[in-house]
């Protein structure tokens, strides 16, 4: 029993969200493109632009990388310019709002993987860039303890994906109950846990060269230039939005050939429990 993030949607239902998604990003890229902000495509969103000019068929999110300047200059412009469309919202703004990355959404509308906290709305998640040392140990350690504190933040609400069966499935449960519980016995608040996050993600504002993204469950592969925003554009649904200046130097270390369909067996979604489209 090992968990997996893939179910099939009606075809007519996953259609009706990837247009909803595509209409927010749309929304994204004009006020990032209206000032000067740069972002890219990323995961999942920029092997679909490439291999199939759009959404992979059975997709049903979408993923942007920002460099934290222009992130939160973009945070800064949500909240002075409130849209009456679309809003923004991340885990310093809602304590309740439970999966952790930024997004910016669709009003009216959820999409929600549980009922825990929150019921977020169908639109983007934005993975923002922070800067980490070139020398290995001290990159590494910045990254083992982002880790933690992301992960303890993540914990406070439920289990984490669980990728083994039989009797390492439940060990891993009932570590995830002990770690819980020493949660509570120490008092440590998701809001305490995701402000050492953000303190840890931000704690190399001195370097200049490689940047990581630490929503990341592996920011070592996400690790690159900061030349990467450098960025160029690509066909997505038949529109253009920016992509890194190199997609291959960025998605090769994390998904290896690319270019290749998988098979259904190692496809992954996030088919939510909880989705509305609100009013037309």
């Amino acid at each position: 029993m090992a968990d997996r993030l893939y179910k099939q949607y009606d075809p007519e239902v996953l259609k009706k969200l990837q247009h909803y998604e595509l209409e927010v990003l749309s929304a994204f890229d004009q006020i990032c493109k209206e000032h000067g902000w740069v972002y890219f495509l990323h995961y999942g969103t920029l092997i679909g632009a490439l291999r199939h000019k759009g959404f992979i068929p059975w997709d049903d999110d979408v993923d942007v990388a920002m460099p934290r300047e222009d992130y939160e200059q973009f945070v800064a412009y949500c909240a002075a310019h409130p849209s009456e469309k679309y809003a923004y919202v991340d885990a310093n703004l809602r304590m309740d709002y439970t999966k952790g990355i930024p997004i910016f959404y669709k009003k009216g509308t959820v999409f929600s993987l549980d009922d825990i906290g929150w019921k977020p709305g169908i639109g983007i998640d934005i993975f923002v860039y922070d800067w980490v040392s070139q020398d290995a140990k001290k990159r590494n350690k910045q990254i083992a303890k982002a880790n933690f504190y992301r992960r303890l933040f993540y914990l406070c609400y439920r289990d984490p994906l669980i990728p083994f069966s039989g009797v390492q499935y439940y060990l891993a449960k009932g570590i995830c109950k002990i770690a819980r519980a020493g949660l509570k016995i120490f008092r440590l608040s998701p809001k305490a846990l995701y402000r050492r996050f953000e303190m840890v993600s931000q704690s190399e504002i001195n370097e200049k060269e490689e940047m990581t993204t630490f929503f990341s469950s592996n920011p070592i592969r996400c690790c690159m230039p900061k030349e990467q925003f450098e960025v160029s554009s690509v066909s997505f649904e038949g529109h253009s939005f920016y992509a890194p200046k190199d997609p291959d130097k960025i998605l090769r270390p994390i998904y290896g050939d690319y270019m290749v369909i998988p098979p259904e067996e190692k496809r992954v979604n996030h088919c939510p429990e909880f989705l509305e489209f609100g009013e037309e």
